[in-house]
Formats: structure tokens, C-alpha cells, sequence
């Protein structure tokens, strides 16, 4: 946390947490689904939504959209827009046109009102909303078939709230889909870096899901994006809601 320059509001000093790398929570230092359940103090926009996507596709190597929807390609019907499908931390609506083919519904969810204004620009979505993620999932009883999260629960430290609030979100037999960047060894952990994101162990991943519901746990590695030119170890994960009729 010392790498994190507090702000100064209320009285109180507290952490900022760049939230999906799309804007920042006014933070006591937790994560921002933790943030929210507590009544956080409000939030602002801190990153330039109009760069963003350059910044990603062209100096960062950002490929995690691509390849979760090419992990979801492997485990739902073929694109047939019979879904109703989330995109939790939508951004610039990277993911639009990949999930697009499998929506009748399509909905996207960003804390920041810059990125969902570029998300509006690129198209796609049915819907689009401004608000933090884990609030808006509580509020999303059993409302869709698939919740995809691209580079955004790297924000994230602790995943039990969000990955519950996403189980409760999915309707039985659902799909959730998410990046991670990868913490080495065999302890339950996550580890804030200095970049402002999280690594999370292989063993905090499937102890989160598990502790959220969920079944058919699919983790494989990858690598998603650079940082100082150097591919980030990363974690695609996979997971489904299995209760109910259309349960394994």
C-alpha cells in the first residue's frame, strides 16, 4: 500500500484503486467492491478514455477480450443471439463485437462515465450503464446467461464479494469468464503491485469460486498483456453457475 499516494478527503487520508484501469475509487485501500459495500465517499474519472485503447492495443499488447471469447467460444452453443450476456468492466466496448453474435441482450457496465461514453460511440451494447461493479451485480438476481470481466477483477484484492455477487447475478447453468494476472505458488493470496493491480494465486482463484458456488472450474495460463515490454503471466478463467435444471 506505501506505493499507493493517498488522498486527502473528508478528513480522512485515503487510497486511490484504479478500477479496471478505467477510473478510480475513493478507496480506504481495499478493493472497490469492498469499497462500495462499506459506502465509500464517492468516485471520479482519472484516465483518458479518448487514449485508452491505443495506449492498450498498440503499447501494451492487450489481447485478454480475444482470448476469453475464444475460451466461452468452447463452452456455449453456437452463436445463435439467444444470450443475455454482461459485460462487467465494458471499458471502451472492446468486447462488443466479440460477444455480440451470442447476445440478444447485450449490456456493459463501467465505473467510469468516460469509457462508457466511448463504449456508447463504438456500438453494440443494448444497454450501458456508469457503476461499480459488485453493487450492480447485487442488484442482478439470476439476469443473465453470461458475465464476462476483461482486465478488470485485477483491481480487485480479495474476490470472494464479486465472484458471489456474480454467481447471484448468473441464472442457473450461467457462465462467468475473467482475466487475472498470475501469483506464483501454492498459498491463497493476492498481492497488490506497484502498476496498482493485483496477482492472484491459482489457489485464491478456485477457493473464491468455490466459496461463490461455483462449478466446472476451468483456470488455464496466458499471457494477456505487456508491461515494460515484458508478457504478464495471466490467468483465464472460466466457471459455471451449476445449480438448477440446466446444472452439471
Amino acid at each position: 500500500m506505501k506505493l499507493l499516494n493517498a488522498i486527502r478527503m473528508g478528513g480522512a487520508e485515503i487510497l486511490p484503486i484504479v478500477e479496471g484501469g478505467k477510473g478510480v475509487s475513493i478507496s480506504t485501500g481495499l478493493s472497490s467492491g469492498n469499497w462500495a459495500a462499506a459506502g465509500g465517499v464517492g468516485t471520479f474519472s482519472a484516465v483518458n478514455a479518448d487514449s485508452f485503447d491505443e495506449q492498450l492495443l498498440k503499447n501494451l499488447d492487450y489481447r485478454a477480450p480475444e482470448v476469453l471469447a475464444a475460451a466461452l467460444a468452447a463452452v456455449l452453443p453456437a452463436p445463435a443471439a439467444s444470450l443475455d450476456v454482461l459485460d462487467a468492466g465494458c471499458g471502451t466496448g472492446l468486447c462488443a463485437p466479440l460477444l455480440r453474435p451470442y447476445a440478444r441482450q447485450l449490456a456493459g457496465v463501467d465505473l467510469s462515465g468516460g469509457m462508457v461514453r466511448k463504449a456508447r460511440q463504438r456500438g453494440g451494447y443494448d444497454t450501458l450503464e456508469v457503476a461499480e461493479l459488485t453493487a450492480y451485480l447485487q442488484q442482478q438476481c439470476q439476469a443473465w446467461d453470461v458475465v464476462l470481466s476483461a482486465d478488470t477483477l485485477v483491481y480487485f484484492g480479495e474476490l470472494g464479494v464479486v465472484l458471489a455477487a456474480a454467481h447471484g447475478a448468473l441464472r442457473p447453468g450461467g457462465w462467468v469468464a475473467f482475466s487475472l494476472e498470475m501469483e506464483e505458488g501454492e498459498e491463497d493470496r493476492a498481492t497488490l503491485t506497484a502498476s496498482g493491480r493485483y496477482r492472484h494465486s491459482h489457489c485464491h482463484v478456485v477457493h473464491a469460486l468455490e466459496q461463490a458456488g461455483f462449478h466446472d472450474i476451468r483456470i488455464t495460463e496466458d499471457s494477456l498483456r505487456k508491461e515494460f515490454g515484458v508478457p504478464v503471466r495471466s490467468w483465464v478463467v472460466l466457471a459455471r453457475r451449476g445449480d438448477g435444471p440446466q446444472g452439471a
